[in-house]
């Protein structure tokens, strides 16, 4: 064997293992030797989404690459060939066979191969890096933008009491000037107008022990009452390297606060004044009490005086300034009270026989919803409201009269014109309801709990007198039962009392949902209901009382879960509770609609017009006081929007709500 064989055959097996190195790299090698690819192995292969490299050889990587990135690339190994220059790995994005991008970052060296000037590259993919970077960048931007739209005062502290970064509201407030540089800027200079630490500060203590505070301070300097919570920064390593001081200023809160505190105590002074006038007409009432006792008595025994006293009724029923209406089966009137027949512009015996749709709402057929009809089909009760041609609205109460075999013979129609009542109530702002409410509260309390207190106590004492003679005692028992409802209906008509006008503020919806679903999601997954929210996508901001409108979003998914687990005592696959939301528009001015949807026990079409009425409840005796949707409804009308039920009998329930609405951006 010649001496060249014995150098040949190993350094062809060097090249062998070079080139096997090459094909089984993860990395994509090539070589391009006067202006064309001459070799590619196959990550090379596989990034340029070639099935194999016939695809690629023959061919310049300019082919491969991005029109705005040709010039780079060319001009780079062009300075390799000519200056031997190394050139430093650079960015490029190649345009793969299928026609899809690619970034890359290309290294390049230049070495000469059977006398030509061959240019070995190799392309790291670097398509995920970039794509963290932008998505790093545009965190960072969205984390600023938040950091400056709040309106409290954040600065970052180091260990030096030295504000290192604020926010545009710290800024203004503070006036501080442009940070950063050499310059340092104490925070106690700013916030105290002091030239060293304030003693006993608890920020100052905070950088000290690491333990977040909050406190409230009047701030001279500031001329503010300024509400502060200060936390510790750490590094890495849980060494600690400053803090972040976040200032509010509640100066009008705190004013607010005095002034619920001098009302409230001029509140209790009035009720204290009501209750001495109470005990006066208590001592009253016990005496018209024992004045109708004998009465009665006298009316068990005497036929005159009884004839004397209907006589006297029918003096009373002409006196009730309402109109009050005898109605045979066919809605003839029969009889009318003095009130009535001057709506009418009648004398009472020229309305008899007469089509009482015909002279109330001048039709020529009974009214839709009428309750007299109802109450002539039912043998109950009935009531509604009607509105007449003329706009006006009216209260009808129908009470039947019944035969001595149950059948109603006779209904009579109580007509109260609540039209001007309607629209104070709808026109009234909700301070003037709360205040209002609250002197009504005070007064219900004190006129209805202490006369309810003596119904139940002289119940009580029916009750004892009839376990001596062995009687029946339920009557008295239910007198007992319907006066503590009717105390019940007080307690929640004073907790109602007791809500205060804030400020309105722009809220984010989504806070809100997210607030009442912290508050309820763990009582409705214990109900076993199959709970959906659509949160909204987008930034919407709505000017509200957030406490209100969480009050009206609680109270109603209160409703939905009596209501769903009615229908469904255990789980079932469509006990649902679904709350949605869509952008609408109302008068040309953006609104926000939220639904909330349940397939629970539904509403009857004969009450669904009642509900919202105050103390008007489908719940069982002491689960329901009639006031919830009635509060919801006032609320939502004080915020300018509107409130709308939909509901089927045993099938579902959706309530709208629309409030006025600002949408600023995808979140």
């Amino acid at each position: 064997m010649t001496y060249k064989s014995k150098i040949k055959e190993p350094l062809y097996e060097m090249d062998e293992q070079y080139r096997r190195l090459l094909e089984l790299s993860p990395v994509a090698i090539g070589a391009q030797a006067n202006g064309k690819i001459v070799f590619i192995n196959t990550a090379g292969t596989r990034l340029l989404g070639a099935a194999n490299p016939e695809q690629l050889l023959g061919r310049p990587l300019t082919d491969f690459l991005h029109p705005d990135y040709q010039d780079t690339v060319k001009g780079n190994f062009q300075q390799l060939i000519n200056d031997g220059i190394e050139v430093s790995p650079f960015e490029a994005k190649l345009i793969r066979i299928d026609g899809t991008d690619v970034y890359v970052e290309i290294a390049s060296n230049h070495f000469i191969h059977h006398n030509n000037h061959t240019i070995q590259f190799t392309l790291y993919e670097i398509t995920s890096r970039k794509e963290m970077e932008e998505l790093f960048f545009q965190s960072r931007q969205d984390w600023e933008e938040t950091f400056h739209t709040i309106t409290d005062m954040i600065t970052v502290h180091d260990k030096d009491f030295n504000i290192i970064y604020a926010n545009k509201a710290a800024k203004k407030i503070l006036k501080l000037p442009v940070l950063g540089g050499n310059k340092v800027h104490k925070c106690f200079k700013y916030y105290h107008g002091a030239k060293c630490p304030p003693d006993g500060c608890p920020s100052c203590d905070c950088l000290k022990t690491g333990i977040p505070t909050n406190f409230e301070i009047f701030e001279p300097h500031l001329k503010m009452i300024i509400e502060i919570r200060a936390m510790p920064r750490f590094d890495r390593n849980n060494q600690l390297i400053g803090l972040i001081h976040i200032a509010r200023d509640v100066t009008e809160r705190k004013r607010a606060e005095e002034a619920i505190q001098k009302a409230k105590d001029e509140l209790e002074m009035r009720v204290e004044e009501r209750t001495s006038e109470l005990r006066i007409i208590n001592e009253q009432l016990k005496e018209e009490i024992n004045e109708r006792k004998t009465a009665v008595e006298a009316l068990q025994k005497s036929e005159t005086k009884y004839r004397n006293l209907s006589q006297e009724f029918d003096t009373l029923l002409n006196g009730i300034p309402d109109n009050l209406i005898q109605l045979s089966p066919d809605l003839k009137m029969m009889w009318a009270n003095k009130a009535a027949a001057a709506i009418f512009g009648k004398d009472v015996s020229e309305l008899n026989g007469q089509y009482c749709y015909s002279r109330c709402c001048n039709i020529f057929s009974p009214c839709e919803n009428c309750p007299t009809m109802r109450s002539f089909n039912s043998g109950k009760e009935e009531t509604a409201e009607i509105t007449t041609s003329e706009g006006r609205i009216w209260d009808i109460r129908a009470f039947p009269i019944k035969d001595g075999n149950g059948r109603v013979k006779s209904v009579i129609e109580l007509a109260r014109d609540i039209t001007e009542k309607v629209n104070l109530q709808a026109g009234s702002t909700r301070t003037r309801h709360l205040a209002s409410l609250g002197e009504l509260a005070a007064g219900v309390a004190h006129e209805i709990n202490n006369p309810i207190n003596n119904i139940i106590n002289y119940a009580q004492i029916l009750i004892d007198e009839f376990k001596e003679e062995d009687r029946d005692d339920e009557i008295a028992r239910r007198i007992i039962k319907d006066s503590d409802r009717i105390a019940t209906i007080v307690r929640s008509l004073l907790s109602f009392a007791r809500i205060r006008k804030e400020e309105k503020s722009f809220i984010y919806l989504h806070e809100i949902i997210s607030d009442m679903l912290s508050l309820t999601s763990a009582q409705i997954r214990k109900d076993g209901i199959n709970f959906k929210v659509n949160i909204p996508s987008k930034l919407i901001k709505i000017p509200v009382h957030p406490q209100q409108i969480q009050q009206v979003f609680l109270n109603i998914i209160s409703n939905s879960r009596f209501a769903l687990n009615q229908k469904y005592p255990g789980t079932h696959e469509n006990k649902i509770l679904e709350i949605t939301y869509e952008e609408t528009t109302l008068n040309n001015d953006p609104y926000v609609r939220i639904i909330f949807s349940d397939r629970g026990s539904g509403i009857s079409s004969d009450i669904i017009d009642k509900v919202i009425n105050p103390f008007f409840s489908t719940k069982p005796n002491r689960i329901g006081t009639g006031l919830g949707l009635s509060i919801s409804h006032g609320i939502i009308s004080e915020h300018g929007g509107k409130l709308m039920i939909n509901s089927v009998e045993g099938e579902f329930t959706i309530i709208t709500i629309d409030l006025p609405a600002t949408i600023d951006e995808e979140i």
